[in-house]
């Protein structure tokens, strides 16, 4: 984080980078629409590459839909937390 920047900005500024990001990937998309409705050339590396960003973009997949499943259950997971901890700190006195 740059000194003087909130958590906040630092979350706007990276989605606002993930954006241009998928931005660009759809541009090459389009590209590479077009390598393929062309004559065929160095056709086999091409396929090795689709495959190869094929198995990326499903562990991507994967790892988005598991962390929005840790997000989904994290308030009732906080909820329980605090019922069961809650009562064992005041106890204390923490």
């Amino acid at each position: 984080m740059k000194p003087g920047q909130s958590e906040f900005q630092v979350i706007v500024e990276s989605l606002r980078t993930i954006s241009e990001t998928q931005e660009l990937h759809g541009k090459m998309l389009v590209a590479l629409v077009h390598v393929l409705d062309g004559p065929g050339t160095g056709e086999s590396e091409l396929v090795t590459v689709l495959k190869d960003i094929s198995v990326a973009l499903k562990y991507q997949c994967q790892s988005v839909e598991a962390l929005n499943d840790r997000l989904t259950n994290l308030p009732a997971q906080m909820v329980h937390t605090l019922e069961a901890e809650l009562p064992r700190i005041l106890d204390e006195g923490l």
